[in-house]
């Protein structure tokens, strides 16, 4: 039993070294510090910039990475942030006009959406499943930021007055 133990040892560390000596394994084993170090210093300066704007490194890949970046002189890659800036927040959702009928609320959804102002939709869904609801609830109600509540008025206001209406004859104006 005791030799049996000793060979599955020694094999288990035979095949530890082989993998630590082999060349395709060695970017996955090199996770230490100076391992690290050799691999960004081996690379091209389009491959290290690459590589640290891919998002995909450690912690730690990233600050070698990026102290290489210092060493060699190369201008600093900028991160771009999660979030876009027009993302930023504008304040909390206001009801800007409610629809009986969930299809108009999604029209004039879209109408805002085309003039810029962010807007949804909530609660077109009750309406649809049950349209007995549709008054309980005051219907599909369309929402916009508070900070585009001013805008989305105008808006709707524009639609009601029937400047985006099509024309009814087919040819083109």
């Amino acid at each position: 039993m005791f030799r049996e133990k000793a060979w599955k040892l020694d094999h288990f560390n035979r095949r530890r070294l082989r993998r630590r000596n082999s060349p395709r394994l060695a970017s996955a084993v090199d996770t230490d510090r100076a391992g690290l170090v050799d691999h960004f210093a081996e690379m091209s300066d389009e491959e290290i910039l690459r590589q640290y704007r891919s998002d995909s490194l450690t912690e730690l890949a990233s600050a070698v990475a990026l102290e290489e970046i210092g060493r060699r002189g190369l201008e600093f890659p900028a991160l771009e942030s999660p979030l876009p800036e027009e993302s930023a927040y504008a304040g909390d959702y206001e009801i800007v006009a409610r629809f009986l009928n969930p299809v108009d609320a999604y029209v004039v959804c879209s109408c805002l959406e085309a003039a810029g102002v962010p807007a949804i939709v909530a609660d077109a869904q009750l309406v649809q499943t049950n349209s007995l609801w549709a008054v309980a609830l005051g219907g599909a109600r369309l929402l916009v930021p508070a900070y585009h509540v001013a805008e989305a008025r105008k808006v709707i206001a524009a639609f009601n007055d029937g400047a985006f209406a099509l024309s009814d004859d087919d040819e083109p104006t």
